[in-house]
């Protein structure tokens, strides 16, 4: 069974390479060094949803979410029965996303109805999830296998000197592209969904707008429904009252303004305007191009990225973090990045000033102001696995020997298991779970069209 993949994530810094082979794992001798790990670890646990989710996304007018839950060491795998199909997102972020797109589904659908009853033109065709239940994942991640997180998170895994010709356009079906800019190239292939940079993509955009949603998104019944919908509408000729549906984030910071951008600008312009924006913190190129080009990234999650860490001015460490973020390979890898970047916003704002991004660690890990060393990490449940051990201790030899002074801390979005966090504590970590609400990826209230 397919599901959303697992995070798996290669790390580089600047143009030099950093390898660490993950199948060895390092004694640790050194003097004053952290204390080695127990010899056994801990397996891999099934939870509950409704320990991580709010009553009312446990089961709506067409949903309902599995109470047993899946875990990887670092993120949760849900099972969301809707009347549309079955979704079974790898993080606690994505399954309320998702749960959020359902309803937006639902009334899209009424739209539907309502549309051909006004007479508009519609190609009958057999909808996606009508009358059926179907498995949907993220066709671009289907091939991947599904690992330990953390091992695949965690893992600082050679970047190739030569990452070959750009993905898009350079061969195979595609190879006709080759000739397209950068920005035409990401809007033809971010999942099908920027087909069209005038016409009805406008439209999709201002139906996603009144429900809240993402235009780019990669649910693939949600991404037909936007565009059987904006197809009536092209012309704006067609509108109909749509009621508040359940919003699972709250706009905060950068939000604000990057809404307003993916929902009004051009797709062509708001890659143009991205690409603008690495440049200004000195990314090089073919990192640029490869976050850019990369598809388990929408639109709308690149620009909340790049929003994120353009208010981080004064803070060294950008371009390798964007790096980073470029090897992305999953659409859970992509929003680990993103949310990432958010907390780094938050921190900046609400605790101390960013001096840096740590390069030689994967994600947002940080030196601050007031002596303090910071990983950032929006994951789910954290277990005592062989590979969050090897990345706790790399961390923890890192900042006794780089940062000796500086206050260890552990920021969480979810939480983290007794063990784990024992084994934190004795390498003088603090542990900060449910420390950040990291999701500003709607707006607060959907604006409603005016009724017919």
């Amino acid at each position: 069974m397919n599901r959303e993949m697992t995070p798996s994530i290669k790390l580089s810094r600047g143009s030099g390479l950093i390898r660490i082979g993950w199948a060895v794992f390092v004694l640790i001798s050194t003097a004053g060094a952290a204390p080695p790990p127990k010899a056994t670890f801990e397996p891999t646990p099934t939870l509950k949803a409704s320990d991580f989710l709010d009553a009312p996304m446990l089961r709506g007018d067409n949903f309902a979410v599995d109470e047993k839950v899946t875990n990887d060491g670092l993120f949760n795998t849900y099972t969301i029965q809707s009347a549309f199909g079955t979704f079974q997102p790898r993080s606690t972020t994505l399954a309320k996303v998702r749960i959020h797109e359902v309803g937006a589904i639902a009334q899209l659908k009424e739209v539907d109805k309502v549309a051909v009853a006004a007479g508009a033109a519609l190609n009958q065709v057999e909808q996606m999830g009508e009358g059926t239940l179907h498995l949907i994942t993220n066709p671009a991640e289907t091939a991947q296998g599904i690992g330990d997180a953390a091992t695949r998170l965690f893992s600082r895994i050679k970047r190739s000197v030569k990452r070959g010709e750009e993905k898009v356009g350079m061969s195979g079906p595609n190879k006709g592209d080759a000739d397209k800019s950068s920005g035409a190239k990401v809007a033809t292939t971010t999942q099908g969904v920027a087909k069209d940079l005038l016409g009805a993509h406008r439209a999709q955009r201002e139906w996603a707008a009144k429900l809240g949603v993402d235009p780019y998104t990669h649910n693939p019944v949600l991404r037909d429904e936007l565009e059987e919908v904006a197809d009536y509408d092209a012309g704006g000729r067609f509108s109909t009252k749509l009621l508040p549906i359940g919003i699972v984030g709250t706009v905060l910071g950068s939000a604000k303004t990057v809404n307003k951008l993916i929902y009004e600008a051009e797709p062509d312009e708001l890659q143009t305007l991205i690409e603008t924006k690495l440049q200004e913190m000195n990314v090089p190129d073919d990192d640029s191009r490869n976050f850019r080009l990369n598809t388990h990234y929408t639109l709308s999650i690149q620009a909340r990225l790049v929003a994120s860490l353009t208010l981080l001015p004064e803070t060294t460490g950008r371009p390798e973090y964007v790096a980073q973020a470029s090897n992305a390979e999953a659409e859970v890898d992509a929003r680990f990045f993103q949310e990432g970047a958010y907390m780094m916003e938050l921190f900046q704002k609400e605790e101390s000033p960013i001096l840096g991004i740590v390069p030689e660690l994967p994600g947002a890990c940080v030196i601050a102001k007031g002596d303090r060393f910071a990983c950032l990490y929006p994951v789910d449940y954290v277990v005592w696995t062989p590979g969050v051990a090897q990345f706790v201790n790399d961390a923890t030899r890192y900042a006794e020997t780089n940062f000796p002074t500086a206050r260890r801390e552990l920021w969480l979005t979810g939480r983290a298991s007794a063990r784990a966090t024992e084994e934190l504590l004795n390498r003088r970590w603090t542990v900060r779970e449910k420390s950040m609400y990291v999701l500003p990826a709607m707006p607060v209230t959907p604006t409603p069209a005016p009724a017919n």
